[in-house]
């Protein structure tokens, strides 16, 4: 949010906020799309099949997304999020851990079935798909209940990748209420290098995701369609190098 502000605001565009968690907020965003209140639109986040996709596209409002969702044909802004999963996963690997599992989230959107099949990648002939635990949402309260249903079902597990910085440190909750030291016994990377990487203890090894420059790069490509009325439909990769630290 910051970075599309900011790239609007130099070109003197106001940026509205609108949030979609329901049926309900999709109708009522359309009803306003529709208004003619918007110039374009960044979305961020769209899962597949998603109904503001459609209420956009029917208008043909300029429109760059943050990630890319299979079924969108429009200029998408995202980071590689399976090599970015594949590079943390095997670096996790490398120190050592042999049963590693993985707080597969957010699966409804492509950057959730991204990182799986990096992490799926990373790990070869020995995926184990019991060591997979599904969670609806990037977040710590999910990561932290994933984690305890995957010790549950896999006591020996010795390394985790949570989908998301926040998934993550929730398992790193979930392992120290179980008696589990990170790193000594159980190594735990995450995702983005957000702000929860440096609150955890130890702090987080994660991917860095450049946020602010993935909001710039898709305002700067609504902006240009709104001078020339082009639709462009490449996308833009920005870079996501690993951070590492001490929890693995």
């Amino acid at each position: 949010m910051l970075g599309t502000n900011e790239t609007l605001s130099e070109a003197d565009y106001q940026m509205v906020c609108l949030v979609v968690d329901s049926v309900r907020d999709t109708e009522r965003v359309a009803r306003y799309l529709n208004g003619g209140f918007v110039d374009g639109a960044v979305i961020v986040s769209a899962r597949a099949q998603d109904p503001i996709t459609n209420a956009v596209m029917r208008l043909d409002l300029p429109v760059a997304y943050v990630g890319h969702p299979p079924d969108v044909d429009a200029a998408w802004v995202g980071v590689d999020n399976r090599g970015a999963a594949n590079a943390v996963t095997s670096r996790l690997m490398a120190t050592g851990r042999r049963r590693v599992g993985m707080i597969a989230a957010a699966l409804d959107r492509d950057s959730g079935t991204d990182r799986l099949a990096g992490f799926t990648d990373a790990l070869g002939p020995d995926f184990d798909p019991d060591l997979v635990e599904e969670a609806p949402l990037y977040s710590y309260a999910e990561g932290a209940a994933a984690m305890t249903r995957l010790l549950a079902r896999a006591p020996d597990i010795d390394g985790v990748f949570g989908a998301s910085d926040a998934a993550a440190a929730g398992a790193m909750l979930a392992l120290r209420q179980a008696g589990r030291r990170v790193p000594e016994d159980v190594g735990v990377v995450g995702f983005d290098n957000s702000s929860w990487a440096t609150r955890t203890t130890p702090p987080l090894s994660t991917v860095d995701q450049p946020a602010e420059g993935l909001g710039a790069a898709a305002a700067a490509a609504v902006l240009a369609q709104l001078r020339d009325d082009q639709r462009p439909r490449a996308g833009i990769i920005l870079p996501t190098p690993v951070v590492w630290r001490d929890s693995a």
